[in-house]
């Protein structure tokens, strides 16, 4: 494993006064932030006439270059430390993935003492791992028919312990440049293309489409789509079944990423989208789905977060965030602070496609789960197993694997007491092949 920790020893003439160059450093794979500190003898102090005098002889200049050159930022000689993330980076540097490869410190020998200084500088590595982030794909501001400003809905967001948030306005951009993350929310953006036959999200990039939104025919319809996707947005068709806007220009008929399986509050019209999907995977497509509160308002117990899709990422940037929806490592709950669950065979997880082979067992761990909750598993199949949840906490499934193309999980709950028991989870599936 690579060092999480480098330090860069470097003297600087006083033949260098007045100039800049590059201090060239090595990042490692999988790094999701870099922190830099540097120090050197800035001030000299003496004492003079019985008085302590302190004198300033060297200043050095710090600014960054990443792996492709690009300026990242400069904070001068008023700081000795700053960081790098995609999502959170100190001020006066850009947002940047940590991508493996040669960076640069940028020096500024701006004062240098006689005889020349040295400076140290400490480079710290914080690696990605594996962790479960909670957030919505699907919500609306004022920049379309919300009533709530960009600004209101992330502090919302992050009141409300959502990790990451897409902003999706119908057939509107316009407000993606100004979306900022931070320690606390990803904030990334997105455009609902909204036409009179259907909807689709266009995820993770601030213009997926060229000129206007609008489409008259199917081809047209396909144009769109397909130039958002050549910009390398992620594009869901969304909730495909609703009553007053289903999808109509047909799923054979157009290229996509994702599924919105559930949209809002779980209704009628997302449960037959569930049949439906469980009908293409079982025909051998693999077709990752996410959830989404279609917020506009606070109005039919809509909240940004209800269903939240649930997602296993490498860290909390843009990038891993989009890789993992796009993989299907992620499971949707009816809300932030619902059940969750993973599925892992083999060194594989929910998303994963895994080689089959003989003696496999299939690993469900659901959390959060409560006495009387019904999960089901199925596979290409069907249902492969139910179990009747006897004690609230955490819970272990086990499956004996055979060559079922997929397993997955739903887990059901009576919310209201009374009342029937509602899709609360739904898993995408871990693949054999």
């Amino acid at each position: 494993m690579s060092s999480n920790h480098l330090e860069l020893d470097l003297t600087v003439g006083k033949e260098k006064e007045g100039l800049y160059f590059n201090l060239p450093f090595e990042v490692p794979q999988g790094v999701e932030r870099i922190d830099i500190r540097y120090r050197y003898e800035r001030y000299h102090s003496y004492t003079k006439d019985n008085v302590m005098q302190t004198e300033e002889i060297n200043v050095v200049d710090l600014a960054l270059a990443s792996n492709t050159g690009d300026f990242i930022g400069s904070s001068g000689s008023d700081r000795s430390h700053i960081w790098i993330s995609e999502y959170d980076t100190s001020a006066g540097y850009a947002p940047k993935e940590p991508v493996s490869g040669t960076w640069n410190v940028i020096v500024g020998a701006y004062k240098v003492q006689d005889g020349g200084v040295h400076v140290i500088y400490d480079i710290d590595f914080t690696f990605k791992k594996r962790i479960l982030l909670k957030g919505d794909t699907h919500v609306h501001t004022t920049g379309s028919d919300g009533i709530l400003s960009v600004d209101d809905i992330t502090k919302y967001a992050i009141k409300n312990n959502l990790d990451y948030l897409f902003i999706t306005d119908h057939n509107n951009y316009a407000h993606n440049d100004t979306l900022s993350s931070s320690k606390d929310l990803t904030v990334i953006p997105g455009t609902e293309w909204t036409h009179f036959n259907g909807h689709a999200n266009m995820l993770g990039v601030k213009r997926p489409f060229l000129g206007t939104y609008y489409a008259n025919n199917i081809k047209e319809v396909q144009e769109r789509l397909a130039n958002a996707r050549n910009n390398n947005a992620l594009v869901s068709i969304n909730h495909p079944f609703d009553k007053s806007c289903p999808w109509k220009w047909g799923f054979d008929k157009v290229e996509y990423d994702l599924i919105e399986i559930w949209n809002g509050i779980m209704k009628q019209s997302d449960m037959e989208c569930v049949a439906w999907w469980q009908d293409i995977l079982a025909k051998g497509r693999r077709l990752p789905i996410i959830g989404g509160s279609d917020f506009h308002s606070f109005n039919n117990f809509s909240l940004p977060g209800a269903p939240a899709t649930c997602i296993y990422s490498m860290s909390r940037g843009q990038s891993d965030i989009l890789r993992a929806i796009k993989e299907g490592h992620s499971f949707v709950s009816y809300q932030v602070d619902g059940p969750e669950a993973d599925i892992q065979c083999n060194g594989a997880y929910m998303g994963d496609i895994l080689p089959y082979e003989d003696n496999l067992e299939v690993i469900f761990t659901f959390n959060k789960v409560k006495q009387g909750d019904l999960i089901i598993i199925y596979s290409a199949d069907g249902v492969e197993k139910k179990v009747n949840v006897e004690a609230s906490g955490n819970l272990t499934i086990l499956i004996k694997a055979e060559n079922k193309r997929f397993y997955r999980a739903e887990l059901y709950r009576e919310l209201l007491p009374g009342g029937k028991p509602l899709l609360c989870l739904i898993t995408n599936p871990l693949y054999f092949e």
